[in-house]
């Protein structure tokens, strides 16, 4: 419910606020890019923070959580190469592109695709195995996924609707509908992200469990 009232909000942004403004918005050095950095930042941080003694799981989100922050920065190509690049054999294959720079990046792709496995392995035991769905930390977490991949198939819708308009066959308003829920459902994926390991505990490698409802403390019998 949530996750559809947040929509609609910002598909009718456009249509409730000025052109201008949701540009702004909505620009990849915009307020809700730049929340979506800070939010990023802030959940590997305090994954790391609640574990004292770093585990393999929180290691691992923590490096998923700051290579989702150095993509929603908007860094130039020139400093960090695209995702598509970074996948593709052809960039590391590139005699044009210095050798260490290559070795270096090809070297911390594979630590975020290890990390990334490791992710997927702990909460897919979580949620399966020991029925996290059932939990308030597997419900976040499902919800911070889903909506993220909700917001990648609105890139998609973007990258078209950007063509289109290119050509004229476009409507700027419908472009801005796009560029709001995409930019919107990523910042609420990061939320939820953060309130997942907020509310997490060993599975994710946080050391003492933050319970999320107070625990009902039963008095001891008293003995007449």
């Amino acid at each position: 419910m949530t996750l559809f009232g947040v929509a609609v909000v910002l598909a009718a942004l456009p249509f409730s606020v000025d052109a201008v403004t949701v540009t702004a918005w909505v620009a990849e050095d915009g307020v809700i890019e730049q929340t979506s950095v800070a939010v990023w930042l802030c959940a590997a941080l305090y994954l790391l923070w609640r574990s004292r003694s770093p585990r393999g799981a929180a290691v691992a989100f923590a490096v998923v959580f700051l290579t989702l922050a150095v993509r929603e920065a908007g860094l130039p190509p020139e400093l960090v190469p695209s995702g598509k690049q970074l996948l593709s054999w052809r960039y590391y294959l590139n005699g044009d592109i210095d050798l260490l720079r290559r070795l270096i990046t090809g070297g911390l792709m594979l630590a975020v695709l290890v990390s990334f496995g490791a992710c997927t392995r702990a909460g897919w035991r979580y949620l399966l195995r020991e029925q996290g769905w059932r939990h308030a930390d597997g419900q976040l977490l499902v919800m911070s996924a889903a909506t993220l991949v909700l917001a990648q198939g609105g890139e998609a819708v973007v990258e078209r609707l950007l063509h289109a308009a290119a050509a004229g066959e476009a409507s700027p308003r419908g472009l801005l509908v796009a560029l709001s829920l995409e930019e919107g459902l990523e910042c609420l994926g990061s939320v939820y992200a953060l309130a997942a390991i907020k509310a997490a505990s060993s599975w994710m490698g946080v050391d003492h469990p933050t319970r999320v409802f107070p625990v009902r403390i039963s008095r001891p019998a008293v003995a007449h």
